[in-house]
Parts: C-alpha cells; structure tokens; sequence
C-alpha cells in the first residue's frame, strides 16, 4: 500500500507540474507528427487527467518546413513552449530540424518520439538537443511523466542545478560557484553541478581549472558527452590539437553518428599529414550519410507501398516495396524485416506464393531468428499445399518462439490447420483449442476442433 501511496504521490507531483507549466507559465504543446492517434492521446491526456481544456493548448503541425516559423510565432505569447517531434515523417529523418530548433529556441524542451530506441540514434539526437525520448506507443501516465520531467527537474538537486545555470548565464559567476559548491556538498562527484563550474572557469579564462572541473565531471558520468564536448571545444580554443583530437575521438565512439565530427577529425588528421587516418574517417563519414540518404528514401518508398497495400492493389504495393529494399542494397538490416514480411504478404495476395518464399529466405539470411519469417513462409508453403514445408517451418518458428501461437488466435488457427492437412489431429486440436481459449466464438477454430475430433 506504501508502495501505492509513493507512486500516486509522485504522479500527482507529474500532473501538477505540467499543470503549473500551462497555468502559470504561460505553457504552450507543440506537435510535429503525421501520428493521429498520438497526437489525440495528448489532448485528451491534457483534457481528461489534468483538466487542462483549452483549445488553443495545442499546436499541431505536419509539414516540418512550418516548424521553426510556427515557434517563432508562439514565443512571444508563450516564452518556453514543448516540443514532441517524431524522428522520422513521412520517411524523412528529422534529426537535422532538432538542432535547428534547439540552435534558434534555446528554451524550447524538446521530445522526441521513436519506434528506433538503438542507443547510437539516441545519442546523436541527444547531441543534436533533444530533451528527453518517447517510445511509441504510450501510456497516458507515462506521457504525463515524460513530460514532466522534461519541464522541471523533479528533485531539489535538479532544482539546484537550474538555479545555477541561470547565475551562469547571468554571467554572476561567483554565485554560480557557490551554488555548484553547496550542491557538491550534498552530492559529491555530481557531473552536471562540475560542468557548470567548468563551464564559468572557462569563461573566466582559467583553463586548468576548467579542464579539472570537466575532467570531474566526465569521470561522474560515462556517458555524459556534455563534458567532453567542452573539453574538444576549449583545447581547440587553445589550439591543442592532440589534446582536441583525443576527446573528439572519445566522441565518436560513444555517439559514432555525428558526421560533423567525423570531418572534424579528418580535417585535423590531415592537417597533421596523417591523410590515410584522415581519408578513412572521411569514408566513414560518407558511408553514413549514404546510409541514412537510403533509410530516408527506403522509408518514403515503404509508406507508399503501405497506401497501395491499404486500398487492395497487392502488385503497386509490390512494385514500391521491391524498391525500398533495393534502394537500401548493402544496407539492409534486421530493421527492415518488415519490409520484407509486406512484400511476401503483397505476393501472396497476388497467388505468387513461390515469390513469397523466395523473398522471406532472402530475409532469413539477415535475420535467421526471425519466427515470423519461419512463420510467414510456413503459410505460403501452405498456400503452395506443400504442407511438409508449411509444417517444417511452423515448428521453426514455434521453436524461436514458443508463445508465438498465444499472440493471436488466428496464428494458432493456422497452426491448427496446417497441422489437420498434415493429419497430426491431436496436435491440430491443440492448436485449435488455444484459438478458442483467445477467442471463444470463433466459428474456424470451433470447426477445426470437430473435423480433428476435439
């Protein structure tokens, strides 16, 4: 019950944070997303758990080229609005448009929202200025939390810290020194309250302190990059460039996404006459901006093979998903599994079921773990009538995955009738009683059982 009451204290505390936000300080929402139901979930989310119901709490935008003159329109009635910008729309990566944001709205917050939680993206888009991450899709109580803790540090120490970047950045440096300085007190080692005395250290040109200060601050926290980004810029500065290359060389690889700093380093490689270090980290560079050129255009190519596929014409769908997978060549990933599961999917509607074969083994060579591969090319064995295969492979994929069959009750269906064709009865009639168990009125199941003898 303890347990109860603290977590309900500490939702209430979320609540009337984003609460005080919108009533008290002028707080404004901002979605960039093509995700309706998402972008519903936060009004009504707003509307039904904290009674926050004005219609003009919510800004919603689609095309991405309206964002940064849409905030500049808010800010001056709504000083520190939030952002929730999808990673990816419409199969462009919008990585680039959070730096923007972040570089022209310096008191935006700014969450982004991801299926791809990989911590190398995370990282990149950390860099880039995003404030905090959702994975969709959500809850209304994890939502309420996200943002909350996106809006205001929910700890004293958190508080503290915001206190002191303010003195900061009012340039009262003493003051911020001793803020960091009680803040140490309480929590020694704390990296955030080391990178701001850093931080003022180098701005009073005391650079061994600063580089002490950072040091401090790097070694509290890992992968904190903050730390180390500072000490690249200030041996820059100085013109320390073995000392620059070594922490922009700990950059890349805690965060290996950052292209900038991968010219970044080329450049100073070569400047120093090492052109083959410098040449390959130039490659490196192209290799993934290549990369992420063909993610964006695959992703385009994808969404429109899903429009075809939504109105019923399985042969568009085809053509376009042919060329998602093309276009991503060398690239190709577990990722886009899903691809390929579509493309079989949008041959078998067409009664290509040999087609559909070919292209889920191609997958399997990406992904041999896959147990949806195994059991998608077991049903169009099945619709091939080759119910050796179809079995084969059924109990592949029930193998990677032996709760496979209790995720729907028409996988277990078909389970059930491919093992009845195959006249295994009382290992269909399994199969058929878990689908009636998930669903009790389903006439399929209920006539597989009889024909199996269940």
């Amino acid at each position: 019950m303890a347990l109860d009451q603290s977590a309900r204290s500490r939702q209430r505390s979320y609540e009337d944070t984003i609460i005080n936000y919108v009533n008290d300080e002028q707080g404004h929402i901002i979605t960039l997303s093509d995700d309706q139901s998402f972008i519903t979930q936060v009004r009504v989310t707003l509307a039904k758990a904290l009674g926050l119901t004005s219609p003009d709490l919510v800004t919603s935008i689609i095309d991405p080229h309206q964002l940064l003159n849409a905030i500049r329109g808010l800010v001056g009635r709504h000083p520190a609005p939030t952002l929730f910008i999808e990673r990816i729309l419409a199969g462009q990566d919008l990585s680039f448009l959070v730096s923007q944001a972040r570089q022209t709205f310096a008191a935006l917050r700014i969450i982004v929202l991801t299926t791809d939680m990989q911590r190398d993206r995370l990282m990149l888009l950390h860099e880039a200025g995003a404030d905090n991450f959702i994975a969709k899709p959500v809850s209304a109580n994890t939502l309420i939390e996200k943002m909350a803790c996106t809006l205001s540090p929910q700890s004293r120490l958190g508080k503290a810290i915001d206190h002191a970047k303010r003195l900061l950045g009012c340039q009262k440096y003493q003051e911020a020194l001793a803020a960091c300085r009680k803040i140490l007190e309480v929590k020694p080692g704390y990296a955030a309250a080391w990178l701001i005395i850093g931080d003022v250290e180098r701005a009073l040109k005391d650079y061994e302190k600063a580089r002490i200060a950072y040091e401090n601050a790097s070694k509290s926290a890992d992968v904190y990059l903050a730390p180390m980004q500072r000490l690249a810029e200030m041996y820059g500065e100085q013109g320390d460039t073995d000392r620059q290359m070594q922490y922009l060389q700990k950059l890349d690889e805690l965060s290996p996404l950052n292209v900038n700093r991968k010219i970044s380093l080329g450049e100073l490689h070569l400047a120093k006459g090492d052109t083959e270090a410098a040449e390959a980290l130039f490659d490196k560079a192209m290799t993934q901006v290549t990369k992420e050129a063909m993610d964006s255009i695959s992703s385009l190519s994808g969404r429109i093979a899903s429009i075809y596929a939504d109105k019923g014409v399985p042969g568009k769908a085809e053509k376009f998903l042919r060329e998602s997978i093309n276009i991503k060549g060398k690239f190709l990933s577990r990722s886009d599994l899903m691809l390929f599961n579509q493309l079989g999917i949008s041959l078998r509607q067409q009664g290509r079921w040999m087609d559909a074969i070919t292209e889920y083994k191609r997958a399997i060579k990406i992904a041999p773990d896959d147990e949806n591969l195994y059991y998608n090319m077991g049903m169009a064995f099945a619709e091939g009538n080759d119910f050796i295969q179809a079995k084969a492979n059924l109990l592949k994929a029930l193998d990677l995955n032996p709760d496979l069959t209790a995720a729907s009750p028409n996988i277990a269906y078909n389970f059930g009738a491919v093992f009845l064709q195959s006249h295994e009865r009382e290992r269909a009639a399994q199969f058929f009683q878990m689908a009636l168990q998930q669903k009790p009125d389903f006439p399929a199941a209920i006539e597989g059982l009889k024909r199996a003898g269940g």
